[in-house]
C-alpha cells in the first residue's frame, strides 16, 4: 500500500530533533518546516507554544550563522501570525491541536497555508516588515485576526 502523505510522522519528527538540537541543515528548514515545528509546539505546549517557538529560531538561526537583529532572522509577528493560522485552522473545539499523522497530513496538503504570503490578507507590506514588526508583535491593519 502506498501512503500519501509527505512526511511520515518519523520524518516529521526527525526533522523537529535537528530544528530542537541544531542538527537541521538551515536549507531544511523551510515554509513546511516551520509549519510543522508549529504544529508540534501548539500540540505539545499549548499556550507556552509561541515562547517555545521563538526561543528555539532564535538559537537555530544562530547555529546557522545567522543574526536575529532589526533586518534579519526571527521575526515576531510573522511567528505569532502562523502559530494562529495553524490554531485556527486545526485546534479542536476546546482549542486543542493534535500530533499525529493525521493532523500532519491535513497540514501539509492545505493550500491555505501552503501560500507563503497568506500574512498579506492582514498586513500591508510595510507593516509586516517593518523592524516594529520584527522585534514584537504588531496588529493586523488590513484585517483582523479575530
Amino acid at each position: 500500500m502506498t501512503e500519501d502523505y509527505l512526511y511520515s510522522l518519523a520524518d516529521a519528527e526527525k526533522l523537529l530533533n535537528g530544528f530542537n538540537n541544531c542538527t537541521l541543515r538551515k536549507e531544511e528548514w523551510t515554509h513546511e518546516a516551520h509549519l510543522i515545528g508549529g504544529l508540534w509546539m501548539l500540540s505539545q505546549y499549548g499556550d507556552g507554544a509561541l515562547d517555545e517557538m521563538r526561543t528555539r529560531i532564535r538559537r537555530f538561526n544562530e547555529s546557522v550563522g545567522g543574526v536575529n537583529d532589526d533586518q534579519n532572522g526571527y521575526h515576531e509577528t510573522l511567528t505569532v501570525f502562523w502559530l494562529w493560522a495553524l490554531k485556527e485552522m486545526f485546534a479542536d473545539e476546546a482549542g486543542k491541536l493534535y500530533w499525529n499523522q493525521d493532523a500532519l497530513d491535513d497540514l501539509l496538503f492545505d493550500e491555505t497555508l501552503a501560500d507563503r504570503n497568506l500574512w498579506a490578507e492582514f498586513y500591508t507590506k510595510e507593516r509586516m516588515m517593518s523592524v516594529e514588526a520584527r522585534k514584537g508583535y504588531v496588529s493586523p491593519d488590513l484585517k483582523s485576526m479575530e
